[in-house]
């Protein structure tokens, strides 16, 4: 998880991206004070163990990032309103982190890769 992480949140130049934050056992914490999110939570972690490219030795960790980025998209076309769940949890998370810069007034930003799809 720590590796998508990086991917929803990579870093810029003066931060560092979500994973090497060690905002895993935070989200994890997170999600499970909700049903629901909990619930979206480990829908998306069980999608992302069971994309085909995950299933290459070393699993998603071992993946190019362009790679990463894909079975990402995939569970998010796949999942959009668990996606969107996680996808708002981590970027809370981050955030409220002391090392990480003021949350963005909104993420519709060419830069921004996941999101950018409707959930109704």
């Amino acid at each position: 998880m720590t590796r998508a992480l990086d991917r929803i949140i990579p870093a810029d130049d003066s931060v560092s991206d979500a994973g090497a934050l060690g905002l895993h056992e935070e989200l994890q914490s997170r999600a499970s004070t909700d049903s629901a999110a909990q619930s979206a939570f480990l829908r998306v972690v069980e999608a992302l163990s069971l994309d085909m490219l995950s299933h290459a030795v070393g699993g998603f960790a071992a993946l190019t990032e362009d790679e990463q980025i894909s079975s990402l998209q995939k569970v998010e076309n796949t999942l959009p309103q668990e996606f969107s769940v996680v996808l708002a949890l981590v970027r809370d998370i981050y955030y409220e982190h002391e090392s990480t810069p003021n949350r963005p007034p909104n993420f519709d930003i060419d830069s921004d890769i996941f999101g950018k799809g409707v959930v109704e």
